[in-house]
C-alpha cells in the first residue's frame, strides 16, 4: 500500500488531478501530504471535482449507506447524459432526491411546470423514481437556500450522499449550499470509517458526503481543447436558433456536428446549443467542400490549431407531428417537428440520441 493522505486516508497518487487523491507533492519523500482534495477543503473551505470510471463508480456507490438520503445532480441540458444507471439498484422510493441543475440555461419563456412535468415522465422512463425533483441554478442564491431546506426536510436527521456525473455541476453546487448552510469554513471532514471515496461536510445539524463525479464518455468534453471547452459551454441563457430546412439540406454545429435532412416535408429546426458555437445552413450537395474549406476557421468550434477528429455517422427517423429532439452530449440539443429521415455526423466516441422533445 502506497503513502495515505492524512485528511482522508485515501491512498495518494500524482499522475492524474481529476481522480480521487491526487497530490502535486513527491511521494517518495517522508513528509505527511493531504490530497489535493483535502488540501483545498481545509484551508479554502471548498470542495473540489473527482471523477471515477463506471467500473469504479459502480463500486463506490455500493458502499452507500442504504438508508442514507441520496441526492442526484443532473444536467437540464444534458438529462439522458448525466444519469446514473448504476444508482437504480439502490434509489428507492423514498431515498432518492433528483436535483436539475442549470436551469438557467434554458429559455424563461419555457414554463417549470412543464418542464418539470416532462423531466418527470423522462426520469420515469429511465427507471427512477425521486421523492422530490427540483429544478434550479446554482447560481440563484434564493433557489439554493430552498434547496438545503428541502433536502433537511427530506433528509430527516439521515446522511446525506450527494452524487453526480462530471460535468452536472456538482461540486459548485455543494459549495453553494455550504455558504447557504452557513457552517462556515469546512475545518472537519472524514469520519473515521468512512469509505475512502467520500469526503464528509458538516451539514444542517448532520453529515453530507460529496462522492466522486461518474466519467462519461460519451461527452464532447471529453474531446475538446481548452479553447473548444469554453466555447461550447453556456455561461448564460441559450438563444434558440430557426433554421427552416428543405429535403437535402445541410446543417454545421460548428465543426463538431453535422446534420442532414435526407427525407420529408420543408421543416423547422431549432438549435439550442452555446452562442459561440456557428450555426451554419448549406445545400447537401455542398457540404463535404464546405467543411474542408471553413472548419477550424469559419466553422467552429474547434479552433486553428486544435485537434480534429474522425466522424460517426447515425440515421434518425422523423416518425409523426410530435417534435422530437436530437441530443449532442456537452454539445446541445435540436428540436425538429415532422416526419422524414436525417443524417447525423458526431466525432467517434460520441452518440448522439433522439428523446420526446424536452421544451
Amino acid at each position: 500500500m502506497g503513502k495515505t493522505c492524512i485528511g482522508c486516508g485515501g491512498t495518494l497518487q500524482n499522475t492524474d488531478p481529476h481522480r480521487p487523491f491526487y497530490t502535486p507533492k513527491n511521494l517518495e519523500t517522508e513528509e505527511t501530504v493531504y490530497c489535493q482534495r483535502c488540501y483545498r477543503m481545509r484551508h479554502y473551505g471548498k470542495v473540489i471535482p473527482t471523477t471515477l470510471e463506471a467500473e469504479d463508480y459502480r463500486s463506490m456507490v455500493e458502499k452507500i449507506d442504504p438508508d442514507s438520503l441520496i441526492v442526484q445532480v443532473i444536467d437540464l441540458f444534458d438529462i439522458e447524459g448525466s444519469l446514473i444507471p448504476s444508482l437504480r439498484p439502490f434509489a428507492r422510493k423514498d431515498n432518492l432526491f433528483i436535483v436539475a441543475n442549470k436551469r438557467d440555461l434554458l429559455p424563461e419563456a419555457v414554463k417549470d411546470s412543464k418542464l418539470k412535468h416532462r423531466l418527470n415522465r423522462l426520469l420515469l422512463d429511465e427507471g427512477f423514481r425521486p421523492i422530490r425533483l427540483e429544478m434550479l441554478s446554482a447560481f440563484d442564491a434564493r433557489a439554493v437556500d430552498r434547496l438545503v431546506e428541502s433536502i433537511a426536510a427530506e433528509a430527516k436527521g439521515r446522511d446525506v450522499y450527494v452524487v453526480g456525473a462530471t460535468n452536472v455541476g456538482k461540486s459548485t453546487l455543494i459549495n453553494r449550499m455550504l455558504d447557504a448552510d452557513g457552517a462556515g469554513p469546512i475545518t472537519t471532514f472524514y469520519a473515521p470509517g468512512t469509505t475512502q471515496d467520500f469526503i464528509e461536510i458538516p451539514f444542517e445539524g448532520a453529515r453530507l458526503f460529496d462522492t466522486p463525479g461518474l466519467f462519461n464518455r460519451n461527452h464532447y468534453y471529453n474531446l475538446l481543447d481548452a479553447a473548444s471547452l469554453k466555447a461550447v459551454r453556456p455561461t448564460r441563457t441559450v438563444k434558440p436558433r430557426n433554421y427552416q430546412l428543405e429535403v437535402n439540406q445541410t446543417l454545421f454545429l460548428g465543426a463538431l456536428a453535422r446534420l442532414d435532412f435526407l427525407k420529408g416535408l420543408p421543416s423547422s429546426f431549432t438549435i439550442y446549443v452555446s452562442e459561440e458555437v456557428v450555426v451554419h445552413r448549406t445545400k447537401m450537395l455542398n457540404a463535404d467542400q464546405y467543411f474542408d474549406r471553413h472548419a477550424f476557421k469559419d466553422l467552429t468550434p474547434p479552433f486553428e490549431g486544435e485537434q480534429t477528429h474522425e466522424f460517426h455517422v447515425d440515421q434518425f427517423p422523423l416518425k409523426d407531428e410530435r417534435k422530437t429532439d436530437i441530443v449532442f452530449p456537452g454539445l446541445g440539443f435540436l428540436t425538429v417537428k415532422g416526419m422524414g429521415v436525417i443524417r447525423v455526423y458526431t466525432p467517434k466516441g460520441i452518440r448522439p440520441y433522439q428523446r420526446e422533445a424536452l421544451i
